[in-house]
């Protein structure tokens, strides 16, 4: 047996593999002064079980940079063909701290060394060697996650992850494991937690079991069906869902047999659906490459068109098309007059992407003028090159990824005086998922702000909402609903688009009633009435018989 001289130890987790034959498990384990997460190893291989004893290996995992989170909540094992990838929840232990919990990924192959306090039966446990195992990745951080699940598509990891607050998020990575934008696939009415153990259906992977208290729910993993074209679906950037060409709808691969099936490639997250660039030869002639970020199980039916006005830019051996590019080979003095605008229709099969491209002389847009960040976003958007160094915008040279223009013109982003903005408070500062209006924001040096951002650890696009009755000292505004529950950040906007503060908004679940008391009141009204339930503090107001009633929030009764 496995020998233990710590004073709590909980068992998490543990799983074997079948090549090689392992066993791995992992556990909390407390001592009077601080608390540990441990994976313990074992050689399964071996043939008798004082064998498979004596092979014991363990270490300590730590996650994770910016604070300690001491315990395990829930694990997984991600489908691996290099190594053995394993991802783990780990908790602070603090229910008010908005990044409470982490989701953090480990190669485990290779655990080695002895934890103080855990040993085969006769040996000494007071021995630690080896190092401690830290994290490939952090990919997410909420205040409550409960459990987690993986996937695997190609390059692609999917996770799923259940909350305390009774969500089930969907959460990709590609082949770097960078995260995609979170998906909220199902959220309970109340604040019930979603149990540490999800189960995939064996029979159709689409869906997944999930236990919330006293309930078991299967949810659907994948939502295909409701994009309705191609251009949705690859925007969903979803690994489980592409485009089936013949059918015509968004579905996933095993729905889609015989036929050519559009999906998102491995670098899709950090890239744009449309991409452009122009380049110049030495017979004076440009050729503008248009690019699509997709690929596909077979050869689609694709072409491309470019016009100007109502006439095409290039036919015939001018226009190539081979899926997923274009390129349309023009003679230069087109852009001579300045700017010109083209539209780009892109087609697969009964599928069309138009977008309307602004093209600019390369070399122009710098001439006898100082770089400016106008002049850079031109270059840019243009399909040009941006010399970081000489400051000079040029044609490109040769194909590759188009760049986005927060990154190559960040340096001469122009700067506006003004004072520096600050939040102090927000009354209030937690509601339902229903929103809230009316928000009092109190602060310093608020008279250049323009708007709210309100940023979600479930969003990746800011919610923004305007300001009204302001002052150097406060100013009002209203929280948007919410689709998901949990923190958002707030933050205030100046006009060069910059935000400034870092104040935390909770959204949690609508008010729901249980009692009222009295129950009979005058004819002619005017008795105090007693609602008591959960979340009350988040009403705003009453209707009775179409009147609208105010009410009065008690903290002392709820």
């Amino acid at each position: 047996s496995i020998q233990s001289t710590a004073r709590d130890v909980e068992f998490v987790d543990g799983f074997q593999r079948v090549s090689p034959s392992e066993s791995y498990l992992f556990l909390n384990a407390k001592t009077d002064s601080e608390r540990k997460v441990h994976v313990l190893w074992m050689d399964s291989n071996k043939r008798k079980k004082k064998e498979i004893f004596k092979s014991l290996q363990a270490a300590t995992i730590e996650c994770c940079n910016d604070k300690a989170r001491p315990v395990l909540v829930s694990s997984t094992v991600i489908p691996s063909g290099n190594g053995v990838i394993w991802a783990g929840v780990f908790s602070a232990q603090n229910q008010q701290d908005p990044e409470n919990t982490a989701l953090a990924l480990y190669n485990i192959s290779t655990v080695q060394g002895r934890v103080k306090g855990f040993c085969t039966t006769g040996e000494k446990c007071d021995s630690e060697s080896g190092s401690n195992l830290q994290p490939l990745s952090v990919v997410f951080k909420y205040s409550s996650m409960s459990s987690v699940a993986a996937v695997r598509s190609g390059s692609w990891i999917v996770l799923f992850i259940g909350t305390s607050d009774g969500q089930l998020i969907k959460l990709v990575l590609d082949e770097k494991f960078t995260p995609g934008c979170p998906i909220v696939l199902y959220k309970s009415d109340d604040e019930r937690a979603v149990l540490p153990r999800m189960h995939f259906d064996p029979v159709d992977f689409k869906y997944i079991y999930i236990a919330v208290r006293k309930e078991l729910r299967r949810v659907s993993v994948v939502q295909c069906a409701k994009y309705s074209s191609l251009k949705d679906c690859r925007a969903a950037l979803d690994p489980l869902c592409g485009w089936c060409v013949n059918t015509q709808r968004c579905s996933t691969q095993d729905e889609c047999s015989n036929t050519s099936w559009v999906s998102i490639p491995k670098n899709s997250l950090k890239t744009q659906l449309l991409s452009f660039q122009m380049t110049e030869n030495s017979s004076r002639k440009i050729t503008l490459h248009l690019a699509l970020s997709l690929e596909s199980t077979g050869n689609p039916a694709f072409s491309c068109s470019f016009t100007r006005g109502s006439v095409n830019l290039c036919d015939g051996s001018d226009l190539t098309a081979v899926f997923p590019n274009c390129s349309c080979t023009f003679p230069d003095h087109i852009l001579y007059t300045g700017v010109s605008e083209v539209s780009a229709t892109v087609t697969i099969k009964d599928q069309k992407i138009t977008e309307t491209l602004t093209l600019r002389n390369c070399s122009s847009i710098t001439d006898n003028t100082n770089a400016s960040y106008t002049q850079c976003v031109q270059c840019v958007s243009s399909g040009c090159q941006w010399s970081s160094s000489s400051q000079r915008c040029d044609w490109t040279h040769g194909t590759g990824p188009q760049l986005l223009i927060q990154d190559a013109c960040k340096d001469l982003r122009p700067e506006i005086i003004y004072s520096k903005p600050e939040i102090l408070s927000l009354e209030p500062n937690k509601v339902s998922f229903h929103g809230r209006n009316n928000v009092l924001l109190r602060g310093r040096n608020l008279e250049s702000v323009i708007k709210i951002h309100i940023q979600g650890d479930l969003e990746c696009i800011p919610k923004e909402s305007p300001v009204f009755d302001r002052s150097s000292d406060t100013l009002r505004f209203h929280i948007p609903p919410s689709g998901t529950k949990g923190t958002v950040k707030v933050c205030v906007v100046t006009p060069d688009d910059r935000c400034h503060g870092n104040s935390i908004i909770t959204y949690s679940s609508q008010p729901s009633c249980t009692g009222i008391q009295p129950t009979v009141s005058w004819r002619s009204g005017g008795r105090k009435i007693d609602l008591q339930g959960s979340n009350m503090e988040f009403v705003e107001s009453v209707n009775v018989r179409h009147s609208t009633v105010q009410t009065q929030y008690n903290r002392s009764s709820g």
